[in-house]
């Protein structure tokens, strides 16, 4: 904190550069406003950050001077210019400040800065400030309110904003090019930013210096209500925005500490509890909720010109100018209104009869706000008590914008394309500080109970060869999918059914990717092998060394990994004919292991079980013998017949290793060695899949859950599968030939809705974590899809 410019307005504290560049990439949001004013002038201003090689974690401060803004990226990590060597067009060149080393660089169109201090490394867009920041390291300039917010920060969070407030002018105004007055809405602002594939939600503080003149002053020592006005505002408003207060008179009291206008109509409003004001059929309408209107009532009589009935309503036209209004100018600015009506103990105001009339209509028929798609979406991301909430949908926003002279971000706003999505903002007053809340997010329909929902479709121009797979986002969490086409390209695809990257392989992907934090960093990789390598890649698709590995001859197994104690010291096991390859986790072969060479041809890849403390790895060898040993590879159990094996895996059922021959036979062994079998008939291509306690078999048209068995329509049924999500156990099969996805619980029960048209077998996931499964599967057209079960 030390080496932040004394006048940085707006610093970012990046907790994971890594998991920031991967949500922005992902967030439509961002995509959507990139490439428009001023974020495309952010990035442009901020693209020598692109050229660092090892960002993790960092602060990057704005900061203004008479011409330009500037920026300084101060971390712990070193400054490495990613292929510096290969870049033709550069220079770089040593200044000495005060006996500290200051590097300029200029590559291709960029000049930046970059010194090392106090065990900091720093790069500016300016030599002045890094010389200002070296002048004073001794004896620095600290701003305490950012210090108090750095000491509070949230790790958790991807990024940490804090923006003063107070000083934005100059920033804004090179960012936007007009005259903005945001600097008046408080002193500092604290924000933690969450990213998702359509949600951009900030969420933090305010403070407001009470010896200034600061909008948020106006709430000093209000309380915060229930925002009731959506009840009063017609569905298809464009925008609404809240005010509350416990008490009028404390508004009246801070208008005065603040210096506002003086009137002395205030008394009138006293009643009030509730302020309005909505963009209906382009005009605006003005609501004011009370606790008692005879007051605003007796006003209202007196600067009436007529009266007239609609709906059982009296609409009053009132006199030109009146000046109830003027009280209300700090919050809603400069309106004149020259209709009125009331409903039960809320007054509503509009420049027109006709608008009025609509608004009476839409509240008597209970088409209203509340009940809109919008306003549900926007709800169920902020507290249902404010001070300020404001909700819009995308033309609205661009309104309250345009009304504020943002013409900037209004246009850029206004030429995206987020037409279906809810913009919200909130604050609250609380002793000394505010809440606040603001968020982005897309307009998703309610879901109806025990429904089956389409959630999105991806196509792709080549056949898909392996099945879509759900895999884990370590940086958010959430599921994201992977797949592979006919042109050995692989696919990662987001939550919202867009391609975050390809990677071409050289051969087809063998069964399923398997996920492994080597560097116990919480940082996933995807580990597989394809038929002639064995291949890890980081997140974003790159390699990881040492783990490209070719093995002459091809015809490799599926990769298996080991992880014994469940503390990610793993075992990465290749299988090819006779031969194993036993790695750890830095690439290197497990000199301990010693079954490095099997009997026969090994099929399939080796499974690892546990039963009590005891470690077993498991391998089918096609002579038909079952090898079961230890960790170190010596036999721990000794199974003396051999095998028809089918293609089913080993499972570990009732603690007995299980499976099935191409006979009809099931098999058990448990851990002495002894044999159990059923001749269950089953036919040569019959499925099996089974967890401790349930199994499950396919065999004809007929599925068996436990002991309770099933007839479905003929057809070629894929072999079942048991997914154990939240607490519940589905087994789903799919009929490949009439395209029909099963799904049914462990007691045999069909999931409401189901079959649906699907033409693969599934893989099934809780994608976000709210106990809300969903399930993708590949389709004929070339695409994959994801449906949502609720």
């Amino acid at each position: 904190m030390d080496l932040v410019p004394t006048n940085a307005s707006l610093v970012f504290k990046i907790n994971d550069f890594e998991t920031l560049n991967n949500e922005l990439s992902s967030n439509e949001i961002f995509s959507s406003l990139e490439s428009q004013k001023p974020f495309a002038d952010i990035k442009k201003i901020l693209n020598p950050l692109n050229k660092l090689s090892n960002k993790s974690k960092g602060l990057l401060a704005l900061s203004t001077d008479s011409t330009q803004i500037q920026y300084t990226y101060i971390s712990s990590d070193s400054i490495l210019i990613r292929n510096l060597d290969s870049v033709n067009n550069k220079s770089i060149e040593t200044i000495n400040y005060n006996d500290v080393i200051i590097k300029k660089y200029e590559i291709e169109k960029d000049i930046f800065y970059t010194t090392y201090l106090k065990k900091y490394w720093l790069l500016s867009s300016s030599q002045t400030l890094l010389q200002d920041v070296i002048y004073t390291i001794e004896n620095p300039i600290k701003n305490e309110s950012l210090q108090q917010f750095y000491d509070v920060s949230n790790n958790d969070k991807v990024v940490n904003i804090w923006l003063n407030v107070e000083d934005t002018e100059f920033l804004f105004k090179e960012l936007l090019s007009d005259n903005q007055g945001i600097s008046n809405l408080a002193s500092w602002v604290s924000l933690d930013l969450t990213l998702n594939d359509t949600e951009i939600l900030l969420n933090g503080v305010a403070t407001s210096n009470l010896d200034k003149h600061l909008f948020l002053n106006l709430f000093k020592k209000t309380k915060p209500i229930v925002n009731k006005i959506w009840s009063m505002t017609p569905s298809d408003a464009n925008n609404i925005t809240s005010f509350g207060f416990d008490d009028y008179k404390k508004y009246t009291n801070n208008k005065t500490l603040g210096n506002y206008p003086a009137t002395n109509l205030d008394s009138l409003l006293n009643t009030v509890e509730e302020i309005g004001i909505s963009e209906y059929k382009n005009e605006n309408v003005l609501l004011l909720r009370t606790y008692g209107t005879a007051t605003l009532l007796d006003y209202i009589n007196e600067e009436k010109i007529s009266s007239e009935e609609f709906s059982s309503n009296e609409i009053w036209t009132l006199k030109p100018n009146i000046e109830i209004f003027a009280p209300l100018t700090p919050l809603i600015g400069n309106h004149s209104f020259e209709y009125a009506s009331i409903i039960e103990n809320t007054f509503l105001f509009s420049k027109s009869k006709s608008t009025l009339e609509s608004v009476i209509t839409k509240i008597k028929t209970g088409d209203t706000f509340e009940k809109t798609t919008l306003f549900k979406n926007a709800k169920n991301k902020l507290t249902s008590s404010s001070s300020i909430l404001s909700i819009s949908n995308l033309k609205g926003f661009v309104s309250i914008l345009k009304e504020s002279a943002y013409n900037t971000l209004s246009n850029s706003f206004e030429n995206s394309k987020l037409d279906d999505y809810v913009f919200g903002s909130q604050i609250i007053a609380d002793a000394g500080f505010f809440h606040v809340n603001y968020l982005i997010k897309k307009n998703t329909k309610e879901e109806e109970e025990n429904s089956v929902s389409s959630a999105f479709k991806v196509e792709f121009d080549s056949e898909l060869v392996t099945l879509p797979q759900f895999v884990t986002n370590h940086s958010s969490g959430k599921k994201e999918i992977i797949v592979q086409d006919q042109e050995n390209i692989l696919y990662l695809i987001s939550t919202s059914g867009k391609i975050l990257w390809k990677k071409q392989l050289n051969g087809t992907v063998q069964g399923k990717i398997q996920q492994v934090d080597l560097f116990k960093n919480g940082k996933l990789q995807f580990a597989f092998t394809t038929n002639n390598e064995f291949l890890i890649l980081d997140r974003n698709g790159m390699e990881v060394d040492p783990f490209t590995k070719k093995y002459s001859g091809g015809n490799l197994n599926p990769l298996a990994v080991f992880d014994y104690e469940g503390r990610k010291n793993y075992r990465l096991v290749v299988t090819q004919g006779k031969k194993v390859y036993m790695y750890n986790s830095k690439g290197d072969i497990v000199k301990g292991f010693t079954y490095n060479s099997a009997e026969a041809n090994i099929l399939d890849a080796p499974q690892h079980f546990r039963i009590g403390k005891r470690d077993y790895l498991v391998f089918k060898l096609d002579n038909g013998q079952l090898k079961i040993t230890n960790r170190v590879g010596k036999t721990r159990v000794n199974v003396k017949d051999k095998f028809s094996f089918s293609d089913n895996e080993i499972r570990l059922y009732q603690n007995k290793f299980t499976f099935t021959s191409i006979d009809g036979i099931l098999y058990q062994v448990d851990s002495q060695g002894k044999i159990t079998s059923s001749n269950l008939y089953l036919t040569k291509d019959h499925g099996m899949d089974a967890t401790s306690r349930t199994l499950a078999l396919m065999n004809d048209n007929t599925l068996q859950i436990r002991d309770k068995k099933i007839e479905l329509e003929l057809g070629v049924y894929s072999k079942p599968t048991i997914f154990y999500l939240n607490d519940k156990i589905y087994v789903s099969v799919t009929d490949i030939q009439n395209q029909k996805i099963y799904l049914f619980d462990s007691q045999s029960e069909p999931i409401p809705n189901f079959p649906i048209f699907g033409s693969s077998a599934i893989d099934m996931a809780d994608i976000n974590s709210n106990k809300k499964p969903e399930f993708v599967f590949k389709d004929q057209d070339n695409s994959i899809k994801v449906f949502k079960i609720r």
